[in-house]
């Protein structure tokens, strides 16, 4: 299979490359203004249609400039979600909305005691013309900033994908921040909903299938902040003298950075030939994704980690940019299920 990009994904990467680095992160409408909220969204709600290969070279590029925000959340998983679940009346003028990026919703998933299980303990009972919803969610990135909630709940025979507003009587929210700075909340909820708000009774597949895209754009985005790190590490070697001579004339301190490289050369075709196993069954698609995520995360934590250990104490300071890149790996390896989660996923698959 031909790897090589076309004129339209090279021209993305370069854009998002350039954009990146000069705003710094950008902002969700700058994410809005550059189309990019309307990657993942089809092209009949006025999106772009994009695929597995667009939207890893955006999260790489995202994640090469450590940039902030829930753009997986909300620009993947949330629009791929509404996509396949709300009602036609209402899918286009939702996805509308997110493509234009003002109305911004994220998932609210995972539970407090049950890990990555996606059965939830949130509970939905037929209340009159709605829905009683009462349970708790966590880890719901930049949930404080959201203005709605796609919520998971256990309905009679099935798990239904609740579309809850986020100012709503009755959700209690707890904000916070991870320990690579992002932020982060959780949500008791205990209120009633219009029947309408109910964008599906069975809900379980597709929230699987989407996640599964999810999970390989946070390997994209931590491959592009591998080469980030190993990049700076090798400039820094260049620069830096011990001794009387700069760092890099070290035998030992090449051979360090080059199997660097090799290592997230690998992550590079695991997420490469995990992309076209999103046009085949569900069974292969999911070990092809997991099979990505383990090597990703532990290549990312040794890459990351080596990188710190090569830049020195100036390494595991908050003010040095390289640091960030291990802690944005550790935090993200438990966002959509831990090496361990995925290793039993691969071999039960």
């Amino acid at each position: 299979m031909d790897f090589t990009l076309n004129s339209e994904q090279s021209m993305l990467r370069d854009s998002a490359r350039r954009y990146l680095a000069q705003a710094g992160g950008a902002s969700w409408q700058g994410y809005a203004d550059m189309g990019w909220l309307g990657i993942a969204a089809p092209e009949d709600a006025g999106g772009l249609g994009g695929g597995m290969a667009e939207l890893a070279i955006l999260t790489e590029e995202m994640g090469r400039a450590l940039a902030p925000g829930p753009f997986i959340d909300g620009a993947v998983l949330a629009t791929r979600l509404v996509d396949r679940l709300a009602a036609s009346d209402a899918r286009g003028a939702l996805l509308q909305e997110m493509i234009a990026g003002t109305r911004r919703l994220v998932p609210a998933l995972y539970e407090p005691g049950i890990r990555y299980q996606l059965t939830p303990r949130t509970h939905a009972a037929r209340v009159g013309a709605g829905y009683r919803l009462s349970g708790t969610k966590v880890l719901v990135m930049d949930g404080a900033a959201a203005d709605g909630l796609l919520v998971t709940a256990s309905l009679e025979g099935g798990v239904g994908l609740f579309l809850v507003d986020r100012e709503q009587p009755g959700i209690d929210c707890r904000t916070y921040r991870t320990v690579d700075g992002r932020d982060c909340a959780d949500f008791r909820l205990d209120l009633t909903i219009p029947a309408d708000r109910l964008l599906s009774a069975k809900a379980l597949d597709a929230v699987e299938d989407a996640l599964d895209e999810a999970r390989l754009c946070l390997c994209a985005d931590m491959l592009g902040g591998m080469d980030s790190a190993i990049e700076m590490t090798a400039e820094y070697l260049k620069t830096r003298t011990q001794f009387g001579q700069k760092l890099a004339s070290f035998q030992a301190l090449q051979h360090s950075v080059a199997d660097l490289f090799i290592d997230a050369d690998s992550v590079r075709s695991s997420v490469l030939r995990a992309i076209p196993a999103f046009s085949r069954g569900r069974v292969e698609r999911q070990k092809a994704v997991s099979a990505c995520w383990v090597n990703t995360f532990e290549t990312a934590k040794r890459v990351t980690g080596m990188a710190v250990h090569l830049h020195g104490a100036i390494g595991f300071t908050t003010e040095y940019r390289v640091g960030h890149y291990l802690r944005r790996a550790i935090v993200s390896e438990r966002r959509f299920g831990d090496v361990e989660f995925h290793l039993e996923r691969y071999m039960n698959g």
